[in-house]
C-alpha cells in the first residue's frame, strides 16, 4: 500500500551496485513548490514520470533555486531506484515497484514538514477531511469507496487533507496535510463528474489493465498547509451494493485491528506506546453503504459531535 514505506528497512534494499553518482539522461525534470518549500524531481522514463507527476501536477512551477531539494527516480541493473539530494535510498525490482512510492511520500512529508521520521507516530491510508475544528479519517483497501465519499465531502464544503496517505504527528496526533491529487476511477466519474466538472477534461491515465483513474488537484484557491486538526474518529468504509446504509460504532479491539492493516507505524519502542495511548481517545466506525446521501447525512452528524 501506498502508506506502507515498507514492514522493515530491509524493505528498502539499497543494491550495493548502484554508485551515488550514477548518470541517467532524464526523460523528464520537473519542480514542484510545496508550501514554502521547492523540490526538483528527475524521471528518466515516460512510465517512471507517470507514476508520480499526476499526483504532483497541480504543484508544478518554474521557480527553482540553491535550496531546491533533489528527487530522483531511475532504472539501474532491472531495478528501480530512489535517489534523494544524491543518496540512493532505495533499490527494488520491478514487481517490488509498490514500494516505491510509500518511500517517496515519507521523504516528501518530511521535506514539507521540516521533520523526520521520528517526528511522526504513524501513516495511515485514508482519505482525510476536516471542518476547521477536527479531521476525521476515511480509511478502506483500494476500491471500497472512500476517495468517493471524500470527494462527495469535498463538494459539501469539507477541506481535503490528503487523499490516501495520512501521517499523523507523534505528541499531538494531528492530521498534517499531503496535498497529492485526488484518484477517481473511472467507475467513480458518473457520480463525481457532475460535482467536479473539470474532471471531464483530465487526461485518463490507465494505472493497470483493470484500474483507469484521472486525477482532481485539492482546492488551490487557499493553501491547506495550515489546516492541521486533531483526528478524534477511523471510519472504516466498504461500498456494497447489497447494503443501502449502515453505520455502526466498533468496539476498540476491532477498531485497532482494522486501523493497524492500513497503517504503517513508525518502529521505535516509544511510539508503540503512544500509539496505544492515542488509541484510547479514538472513535472507531464502520460505514457500509450503497445510498450515497445516508452516507453523507451519517458523517456530517459526526462531524458535528463535538469530542
Amino acid at each position: 500500500r501506498l502508506n506502507q514505506p515498507g514492514q522493515s528497512e530491509s524493505k528498502f534494499k539499497i543494491d550495493s551496485e548502484v554508485p551515488e553518482n550514477h548518470y541517467f539522461p532524464p526523460y523528464s525534470v520537473h519542480h514542484y513548490r510545496l508550501g514554502d518549500r521547492l523540490i526538483t524531481f528527475s524521471f528518466e522514463t515516460p512510465d517512471l514520470e507517470l507514476y508520480l507527476h499526476p499526483l504532483l501536477l497541480h504543484l508544478k512551477t518554474t521557480e527553482s533555486n540553491d535550496e531546491t531539494t533533489l528527487f530522483e527516480l531511475f532504472t539501474f541493473n532491472e531495478q528501480v531506484v530512489f535517489r534523494f539530494n544524491s543518496e540512493v535510498k532505495g533499490a527494488w525490482s520491478y514487481d517490488e515497484s509498490h514500494l516505491v512510492k510509500g518511500l517517496i511520500f515519507m521523504f516528501l512529508v518530511n521535506v514539507i514538514y521540516n521533520k523526520t521520521d521520528s517526528d511522526w507516530l504513524m501513516t495511515v491510508h485514508a482519505s482525510a477531511l476536516t471542518n476547521g475544528k477536527k479531521t476525521i479519517l476515511f480509511s478502506a483497501p483500494a476500491g471500497h469507496g472512500k476517495t468517493t465519499i471524500a470527494a462527495l465531502l469535498r463538494s459539501k464544503g469539507y477541506r481535503l487533507i490528503s487523499d490516501d496517505f495520512v501521517p499523523i504527528e507523534k505528541h499531538s496526533f494531528k492530521a498534517h496535510p499531503f496535498p497529492i491529487a485526488m484518484s477517481v476511477k473511472q467507475g467513480a466519474m458518473e457520480l463525481i463528474s457532475p460535482l467536479f466538472p473539470e474532471l471531464e477534461h483530465k487526461e485518463l491515465n490507465y494505472i493497470s489493465p483493470e484500474k483507469s483513474v484521472r486525477y482532481l488537484a485539492p482546492d488551490t484557491n487557499a493553501s491547506i498547509f495550515g489546516a492541521v486538526f486533531p483526528v478524534h474518529e477511523i471510519v472504516f468504509v466498504r461500498y456494497d451494493n447489497a447494503v443501502a446504509f449502515k453505520f455502526e460504532k466498533l468496539d476498540p479491539v476491532n477498531g485497532v485491528k482494522l486501523l493497524l492493516d492500513q497503517a504503517w507505524v513508525v518502529p521505535s519502542p516509544e511510539n508503540a506506546a503512544t500509539v496505544f495511548e492515542w488509541i484510547t481517545r479514538l472513535s472507531f466506525y464502520q460505514l457500509t453503504y450503497s445510498d450515497n446521501e445516508k452516507g453523507i447525512k451519517a458523517i456530517t452528524n459526526l462531524f458535528n459531535h463535538e469530542q
